[in-house]
């Protein structure tokens, strides 16, 4: 586990509130290094057990829930039946293709997002569904729009 990354994890967990040692730790460090920022309860089981950092589903998704809470990591609302998880918590918008599933990262002005909803909705009328999430004022990182 590289130091340099563990000590920042430590650091943003202890900021949370959370404890900045144990499983929570390993998870995190695991989540930052991913080279997927968008990731599903299965794929994160599958990259501890590569990691040998054996865990249950139940346990791994409660550990999960409980980083998205306390701002750590976002959740993408309404994609998939299954919660999708974001290793980037800071508000930002995405681009969602259905068809194969890949989920696109707008780090973006609001004009330039508006001149890409423009731009789908002008291109593919009949096949862009826009969803505009509010987050709770109460909870600054609990998602994502």
């Amino acid at each position: 586990m590289d130091r340099t990354m563990e000590a920042a994890c430590r650091e943003e967990l202890r900021r949370a509130g959370l404890p900045g040692q144990g499983a929570l730790v390993r998870l995190l460090v695991l989540l930052r290094a991913a080279p997927e920022p968008h990731l599903n309860l299965r794929q994160v089981l599958r990259m501890m057990d590569e990691q040998s950092l054996a865990t249950s589903a139940a346990e791994l998704d409660r550990q999960l829930q409980m980083l998205a809470d306390h701002g750590l990591l976002g959740r993408l609302a309404g994609i998939a039946a299954e919660p999708v998880f974001d290793t980037v918590p800071e508000p930002h918008s995405h681009v969602v293709y259905e068809e194969t599933g890949q989920i696109v990262d707008l780090h973006v002005s609001p004009e330039t997002l508006l001149a890409v909803v423009r731009q789908a909705l002008t291109e593919q009328p009949d096949k862009v569904e826009i969803l505009v999430r509010v987050r709770s004022t109460s909870t600054p990182h609990a998602g994502n729009i």
